[in-house]
């Protein structure tokens, strides 16, 4: 079959639903499928081109969209944003929504349906699929059509988000023939919140993982004797980064604390003087509490560094107090390491406790610290939490399990004719 993805991003853009769908694209076309892609362009991209051998579509396709268009796109979309990852975003913003950007979001919607009904026409692909909140109204936009359209929320989708807001993107996402969620507690969200049961589907994210040859203990001056505790997780009160370390400043062990990335949801999500402030505020800490040579900010890095990271590391640590998958956890696991996190978001999902990690409530720093000394205090018992994590990465969450998820939807979509 062929599937035309529409996303808002794609390679060689990094982010989430790019790797995601790189990796779900490979893995369809392993197994005999084929990918088409429809994003958003940037200046410097062509509005044609092949990537891996796949045909890409930009939007706009000639000239760049209409005066202030983008820049309200932009503010109701990262509302949008806000909501979800529970920032305190007043009702009447929603009620007043063509004030605060929601004709530009439809005007880039607009364009989207434009260039999907040409590429539809063109490539006549067998399913179309619309991935995350900036594109939701393409499913009424394009309902005409004959061929299933579904869709993927790849944010937090939870019960204490305002039920208007939720009722507001219910309304969109009825139109489609099928909405994928990552958790069951995000389905049982979106079912109370009106959408049908039989147009829901839960398929947890996925991940693939490269090799690395850096050393990356060496690149920052770790020794072998010192246990390497990995948190990977941009600076944002919400990812909890003060309450680690508060808990491994009271370990006994020898160790390094290594936190890796320094970036924000957006400019507007999370405010530049608001990361600023907090990543100041654990400076003072790890200064106050004498851990300078023991805690290590890398800021963001490349891929290639980042899987040297994980490669090196003792133990994956997430300890947020809101969360949507969690998906340094499953790099952890498909790392093969031990892995610990708050139960929160996606993280239980993940972590069997006692068997690959342990789950801790959120901004607990004592439940924490006892969790890292079980885990370091035993390096035998460390491996086999670490074997057992590469097991459920294998059967649950690699780019393997995902496509043929995936391939299961769309063949019940399509009928029995597939």
């Amino acid at each position: 079959m062929k599937i035309l993805y529409v996303s808002q991003s794609f390679f060689p853009s990094t982010g989430g639903v790019s790797y995601y769908l790189i990796w779900l694209s490979r893995k369809l076309r392993e197994k005999g499928h084929d990918a088409v892609f429809v994003n958003l362009r940037t200046p410097k991209l062509p509005p044609e081109e092949q990537i891996e051998g796949f045909n890409i579509y930009r939007v706009p396709r000639t000239r760049g969209f209409p005066e202030g268009m983008v820049k309200e796109y932009t503010e109701f979309k990262e509302l949008i944003l806000k909501v979800f990852h529970g920032k305190n975003v007043p009702i009447d913003r929603l009620y007043n929504k063509h004030v605060y950007g929601f004709n530009g979001y439809m005007g880039v919607n607009l364009y989207f349906q434009d260039r999907v009904r040409e590429v539809y026409q063109k490539e006549r692909p067998d399913i179309i699929h619309v991935h995350d909140f900036q594109l939701m109204p393409l499913g009424w936009l394009l309902r005409d059509l004959r061929v299933p359209i579904l869709f993927t929320w790849h944010i937090p989708f939870i019960d204490e988000v305002e039920s208007g807001w939720r009722r507001f993107v219910v309304e969109y996402l009825k139109e489609y023939a099928n909405s994928i969620f990552s958790t069951k507690a995000y389905v049982n969200s979106a079912l109370k919140s009106g959408l049908s049961w039989s147009k829901v589907t839960c398929i947890p994210p996925f991940i693939e993982v490269e090799d690395s040859n850096i050393d990356f203990r060496k690149a920052y001056d770790i020794s072998e004797d010192e246990k390497l505790i990995l948190c990977v997780a941009r600076i944002d009160r919400l990812k909890g980064q003060n309450i680690l370390i508060e808990a491994v400043s009271k370990l006994k062990l020898k160790y390094k604390l290594v936190f890796v990335g320094n970036g924000s949801l957006s400019k507007e999500v999370l405010k530049i003087k608001d990361k600023e402030d907090y990543y100041n505020e654990l400076q003072m800490m790890v200064s106050c509490k004498d851990l300078k040579d023991k805690v290590i900010f890398t800021g963001a890095i490349k891929r290639e560094l980042l899987m040297a990271a994980l490669k090196a590391c003792d133990v994956v640590v997430l300890p947020s107090l809101q969360e949507g998958f969690g998906l340094a956890i499953t790099e952890g696991m498909a790392f093969g390491k031990p892995v610990i996190g708050t139960s929160v978001g996606g993280i239980p999902a993940q972590i069997w406790p006692g068997v690959n990690g342990f789950l801790v409530p959120p901004e607990d720093a004592n439940s924490l610290a006892e969790a890292l000394e079980y885990v370091l205090s035993d390096e035998k018992r460390a491996r086999m939490m670490g074997k057992e994590s590469k097991k459920i990465y294998d059967e649950l969450f690699s780019a393997e399990r995902g496509a043929r998820d995936h391939l299961a939807l769309y063949k019940r979509l399509l009928g029995d004719g597939v």
